[in-house]
């Protein structure tokens, strides 16, 4: 989102453009909806063509900001906000199951294009006599480009009714979708998909990615690891003598926890896991050139060697997780709680 402590004279001079802009494509549109100069049908008074008109912005408006808030809020964890909103998580949780996206997204979009069709033809202004027609005298060059191809209403539902609540969305996902009002046009988006109107999509859709030979991401990243020369992360626990001591088992546990991995491999999996990290728990993470076992991996391994996961690799959800920086903290203070006992006792040299 633009700060504008940080815009330029070239950024205001912008914004002013745009404002005119729009408040001139508003003024426009809905002097020519009350005085019925439009191509809607004449039986219907202006005043209700008007309030169609309004209507029809606010609901563009909700499902264009519903489908940016899912698609977000696939970036954060379900636990970061289960508790505090509720109703996006509710939400959240029945959209991100099984293909409910997909669904939902063909019901939107044929709500959308319905929406924009109707606004057209609420909108496209029609004049007869354009000197008289108008409130003011309409040069032929301006009905011709502006006001008869629909640009200024345009301008009017691009900016109001789909790029404001993109972005608000985008900025504020989780808020965003925890209005009550969102739960029922999500529904009214799958009921629309359900109804059999767009299933031909589909067919369609699945005979593409077969003919492209497409797969997904989760299939082609888990083959390419199994393609690979590189060490299986879940086959070196088995060099693990279960006749050594627990002290020998998780010196060998640490020492196998990394391997490097390819280059393609890491730019595979930094981007699944940039697009998906609420799979970070069970997915390993790329960090230079080597490939570490998820905490998921870790703790199994673990429990392999009969050892106690510790707490900051559970799980997020689980209520005895600790998270891995509160850990890290707490054994930086430890050692230097250690340094300090051993400078007092030994009397060592600094810097030891």
């Amino acid at each position: 989102m633009v700060e504008l402590r940080d815009s330029t004279v070239w950024d205001y001079l912008r914004f002013v453009i745009s404002f005119v802009l729009l408040l001139f494509s508003t003024v426009v549109t809905i002097y020519a909806i009350v005085n019925g100069n439009t191509g809607f049908w004449k039986s219907v008074p202006g005043p209700v063509a008007l309030l169609l008109f309004f209507i029809c912005l606010l609901l563009l408006g909700i499902v264009e900001g519903l489908q940016i808030s899912l698609v977000e809020l696939k970036r954060q964890h379900p636990d970061s906000y289960k508790n505090t909103h509720k109703r996006s998580y509710q939400l959240a949780q029945i959209a991100n199951s099984k293909d409910n996206v997909e669904r939902f997204l063909m019901g939107r979009q044929v709500l959308v294009v319905f929406l924009v069709f109707f606004i057209a033809k609420l909108t496209t202004i029609s004049l007869q006599n354009l000197e008289t027609d108008f409130f003011f005298h309409v040069p032929n060059w301006l009905y011709s480009s502006l006001l008869e191809t629909g640009f200024l209403t345009c301008i009017l539902v691009v900016i109001v009714s789909q790029l404001m609540p993109q972005i608000v969305a985008a900025k504020y996902p989780v808020h965003f979708l925890n209005m009550r009002i969102m739960y029922f046009f999500y529904h009214v988006c799958t009921f629309i998909e359900a109804t059999g109107l767009t299933h031909a999509c589909w067919v369609l859709s699945y005979l593409l990615g077969k003919i492209a030979g497409m797969a997904s991401e989760e299939i082609y990243f888990k083959k390419t690891l199994s393609e690979s020369d590189d060490t299986d992360l879940k086959s070196q626990i088995s060099s693990i003598d279960k006749s050594q001591t627990t002290e020998d088992m998780m010196q060998i546990l640490v020492k196998t926890v990394d391997v490097e991995i390819s280059e393609e491999k890491q730019t595979l999996l930094r981007c699944y896991l940039n697009q998906h990290p609420e799979h970070f728990y069970s997915f390993p993470s790329v960090i230079g050139d080597k490939v570490y076992a998820s905490p998921q991996e870790l703790a199994e391994r673990f429990r392999k060697i009969n050892v106690e996961p510790p707490t900051f690799l559970l799980d997020i959800s689980d209520p005895q997780h600790i998270p891995p920086h509160i850990v890290a903290c707490q054994l930086m203070v430890k050692v230097a709680e250690l340094k300090w006992q051993l400078n007092e006792r030994y009397s060592l040299p600094e810097g030891v």
